[in-house]
């Protein structure tokens, strides 16, 4: 052991680690640095502001040409700019006519062609941006768009990637420069631009664009150097980033706050702003004299009423509205007809009384108080006024007209009213907007609703601070009730959880009905901290599961649901994200037996994603030939080659070898193991005709693992029979290898199947015995010829005393049931002494042979 630095004893661990980077690194650079004083370095410029540009005189700009100025000042370096756009750039550089270039994105198959230094200059990402009239959320938003991409750039090579794995049909703008990118937006020549944050961040408003919520491919950025440049020049640049990056006030960071200042908009109004107002002011001028010209006619009005006082009463009798004058005191004066029949008296017995008379108190006060005022200001208003009149207990909505209306020169105005009664509209449009907004069982904000309190929440112009939760409710096995007990009963299950769940929750969260038998929960204002907003989110969460688990339909039958929760704030999330996240953690909590909660995290994303993608490749495998059957060979004791296994691989061109435990389930659970089991068993059936023509392999076997979902299609026997009928092989030379949870699986019609393939002649074995059911009722029942030990009780066979006797006990049970017996996995010769000692003469093992290809296949016996 060594005593540690004392100088360097009181700093973190990772401060320490730094500092000793940075020691090494200047020990290793402390005796070239002299050398390379002087030294002409040619520099590659692109046009990429804000990172990289060259001014009028060719000197370097940007963030990283600035930087690497600063550099060279202090390192004594000369530069040479020479501009050329990016795949030129790259081209010189790796020819050695340049010996650096700026702003690189480091990746794996750029680091075979240039050199790079370690320390990255700066982080970047790149992202999406669209016009304001544009949609775009994610990633499948893409389909029908037009996608403006720098040609040769990391945004096209990983975009192209994407979208060929979504099979999303995208056009392909190429430009030079991401300024030409946004100028094609702007232009409708393109729907959307890809770019690196910084440029966007700094230009985006200028073209009119607003970034998308798709961010992807985080990149380092780096100085690339010509693969014949001097080590020396890069390990010089990290000592003096890395030296600049522990000092604040270093010019690396005076460089990154200059240029942030730099990226803002413009502040100045914009001229058509001046005109609107101009034309705001004729329009004022011109209601301005609006106004007195309506003045003017009311004064005539009023000497015309003075005179057509009987002809205006049938006019005004007649329209569909409540019109009335009122003295200054609020004592009617006049009614029309439509009054009178709202306070069923004639106009007479209304007349020279106040509201009082036929509202009840409380409306009568409140348009007292209106009317007063209208008065007092002499001004006309709109009013909604909510009355109820005496001797009944609904409340009538009126859209009221009020208005000073002088009947005589010199007397104080009286109040002139026009009402239109809205009662019916609004209860229509309460009725609709129910309808369209709320679940009509449970009488929950529905989807809509929730999706539209949702966007609120994830804008980030107006959202609420701190962490909000979505959570996803989903009742276990809800279709049991409705089978089992009927839709009445499922209804009303639905009722009383939707009852329970919000007897749970605070007035400001949010419950809606999502689907079927899904409830979504929406949590604002959970606080600034992710752990303590988890903590809370998780409490009531618990306390959902608790209330639902409560509870009991008609017939007692126990009630559970799964929750998947997700946190997100306004910021960094849109509607579409949160909700996928949030589903995403309910299929893990229902993967996991349901009744239970599971929050989303990153690499269950990633997974989610990872796997639709290898399904959409999965697709393709066949057609493309991506296919491959390997055949591992069995032997007896005396080391002859009795048959073979045949054996399903896959050949990703990109992600080579895929494991048959990871894509085999992947086929099972989407279908598609039907045609490529077909595909197996053509492949085995036409090699076994071959074979049979062929006098050293006529007797050979083949074995091939039939998947339940394959056995249980109507037409698997009409299939199989086709194939040896189509290819000649002979029938007793095909065996199918079945699982014991097949043959749990409807047992009769499963023994119906192998009965009538049996009749034919084909053969079947008993797959992987002992790690299922293992019951002993269908081997007596089922028509097999063989056993297969599963090769995980023969891996621990020599030092497990149990699997020892599991397999002992396996043999002599096969035995005498008349079975031949095959020892999967054997690998070691000790192993294979055991089993002939026990009477096991069948084997297949890596220790005879590993799967190969069949031309392959006995070149190593």
């Amino acid at each position: 052991m060594f005593a540690p630095n004392r100088a360097l004893g009181n700093l973190p661990i990772g401060c320490v680690k730094r500092y000793g980077v940075l020691i090494a690194l200047f020990t290793l650079g402390s005796w070239s640095s002299a050398a390379l004083a002087n030294e002409t370095l040619r520099v590659g410029v692109y046009h990429n502001p804000p990172k990289l540009f060259a001014d009028e005189q060719g000197q370097l700009r940007g963030v990283l040409g600035e930087l690497l100025a600063a550099i060279a000042h202090q390192e004594q370096w000369q530069l040479e700019s020479r501009a050329c756009d990016f795949q030129q750039c790259l081209t010189l550089l790796e020819q050695g006519d340049i010996d650096l270039l700026p702003d690189v994105a480091w990746s794996e198959e750029r680091a075979q062609r240039f050199a790079f230094h370690s320390e990255p200059v700066m982080h970047s990402w790149s992202q999406l941006y669209q016009s304001s009239d544009s949609r775009v959320e994610a990633i499948l938003d893409l389909e029908q768009r037009r996608v403006a991409i720098v040609d040769g750039s990391i945004q096209q090579s990983y975009l192209a990637a994407v979208i060929e794995r979504f099979a999303i049909d995208v056009t392909w703008l190429k430009v030079d420069s991401f300024a030409a990118g946004f100028r094609a937006v702007a232009s409708g020549d393109a729907d959307l631009v890809a770019s690196n944050h910084l440029f966007g961040d700094w230009r985006a408003h200028d073209y009119g664009l607003n970034e998308t919520p798709i961010i992807f491919q985080p990149t380092r950025l780096f100085y690339a150097a010509s693969p014949t440049l001097s080590a020396d020049v890069l390990e010089r640049i990290d000592v003096v980033l890395l030296g600049w990056k522990d000092d604040m006030n270093s010019v690396y960071y005076e460089t990154l706050r200059a240029w942030r200042s730099n990226i803002s908009s413009d502040s100045l109004a914009p001229a058509w702003l001046w005109w609107g107002i101009a034309l705001l002011l004729l329009v004022l001028a011109s209601a301005l004299g609006g106004n007195v010209l309506l003045k003017r006619r009311m004064t005539i009005s009023r000497a015309r009423l003075t005179t057509n006082e009987t002809l205006q009463t049938t006019i005004l009798d007649s329209v569909d509205a409540y019109i009335y004058i009122k003295t200054p005191s609020l004592k009617y004066r006049y009614v029309n007809r439509q009054i009178s029949n709202l306070f069923n008296y004639p106009a007479e017995q209304i007349i020279g009384k106040g509201d009082y008379e036929f509202f009840d108190t409380a409306s009568a006060a409140e348009m007292a108080e209106v009317d007063r005022q209208v008065l007092a200001s002499g001004k006309k208003i709109t009013v909604e006024e909510h009355n109820v009149l005496q001797g009944n207990e609904r409340v009538r909505t009126f859209l009221s007209i009020k208005m000073p209306l002088e009947m005589a020169p010199g007397e104080a105005p009286c109040l002139c009213g026009i009402s239109t009664e809205l009662t019916e509209y609004l209860e229509m449009q309460s009725r609709t907007h129910h309808l369209v907004f709320y679940d009509a069982l449970t009488g929950l904000p529905n989807r809509r609703l929730l999706l539209e309190s949702l966007a609120e929440v994830t804008d980030p112009a107006g959202g609420p601070c701190g962490y909000s939760a979505i959570l996803i409710a989903d009742l276990d096995n809800f279709r049991l009730v409705n089978d089992i007990q009927g839709h009445e009963s499922g209804d009303q299950l639905l009722i009383n959880v939707a009852q329970k769940l919000q007897q749970r929750l605070t007035d400001d969260a949010t419950l809606a009905r999502f689907s079927s038998d899904e409830f979504v929960v929406l949590l604002n204002g959970l606080g600034e901290q992710q752990s303590e907003a988890a903590a809370n989110t998780e409490k009531l969460a618990r306390q959902l599961l608790e209330a639902v688990a409560q509870l009991r339909n008609d017939r007692a039958l126990p009630i559970s649901a799964s929750i998947g929760i997700t946190l997100f704030n306004s910021a960094d999330h849109g509607v579409n994200s949160v909700l996928q996240q949030a589903d995403m953690a309910l299929q893990q909590a229902k993967a996991a037996g349901g009744n239970t909660l599971c929050f989303f995290n990153v690499d269950m994303q990633t997974s989610v994603l990872e796997r639709a993608s290898l399904e959409g490749d999965l697709h393709q495998a066949l057609a493309r030939n991506e296919l491959a059957l390997h055949y591992q060979v069995q032997v007896d004791h005396q080391g002859v080659t009795t048959g073979v296994e045949a054996l399903l691989r896959w050949y990703h061109p990109q992600r080579g070898w895929v494991s048959p435990a990871t894509f085999i389930p992947l086929a099972e659970e989407n279908g598609l193991i039907v045609p490529i089991g077909h595909w197996v068993l053509q492949c085995a059936c036409e090699q076994l005709a071959k074979w049979a023509n062929q006098p050293s392999y006529a007797a050979l076997t083949i074995s091939v693992n039939v998947s339940s979902v394959q056995f249980q299609q109507p037409e698997f026997v009409r299939d199989v029979e086709g194939l040896l009928a189509q290819t000649q092989a002979p029938p007793g030379r095909l065996v199918l290898e079945v699982t014991e949870s097949l043959l749990m699986r409807e047992p009769t019609r499963v023994r119906n199947t192998m009965l009538k393939l049996r009749a034919q002649g084909v053969r079947f074995a008993l797959d992987d015995f002992g790690t299922g059911y293992s019951s002993l009722s269908y081997l007596k029942r089922l028509p097999l010829d063989e056993l297969k030990i599963d090769q995980s009780f023969i891996r621990e066979l020599l030092t497990d005393k149990t699997d020892a006797a599991i397999v002992d006990t396996t043999i002599l049970l096969a035995v005498s049931l008349g079975l031949n017996v095959v020892a999967e996995g054997v690998e070691k010769k000790e192993q294979l002494d055991w089993l002939k000692g026990h009477g096991c003469y069948r084997y297949q093992g890596y220790l005879f042979g590993r799967p190969t290809p069949i031309e392959y296949l006995f070149e190593a016996y």
